[in-house]
């Protein structure tokens, strides 16, 4: 569900920090990676610059559906 409607959610960065990402825009698809720039690992010749931060999605879809979940969905899309 948070895939398709969208969610609010920190990650965890390699300083320490916790950065706030919304994915409530866009549709997040099965194996979908989202480039953060400037927050990865610092450039081994210029540690004052820092390279980006990928965060992949694992989309886990249910085994079964009820009839009554299948008609709701239905209704919504």
């Amino acid at each position: 569900m948070q895939a398709l409607c969208g969610v609010v959610f920190q990650v965890p960065t390699m300083s320490g920090d916790r950065l706030r990402i919304s994915t409530m825009q866009e549709i997040i698809k099965p194996n979908t990676v989202k480039r953060i720039q400037g927050y990865g690992l610092p450039f081994p010749k210029d540690t004052t610059r820092k390279g980006d931060l990928l965060v992949a999605f694992d989309i886990q879809f249910p085994e079964k559906l009820t009839a009554t979940q299948k008609d709701m969905l239905r209704d919504m899309l």
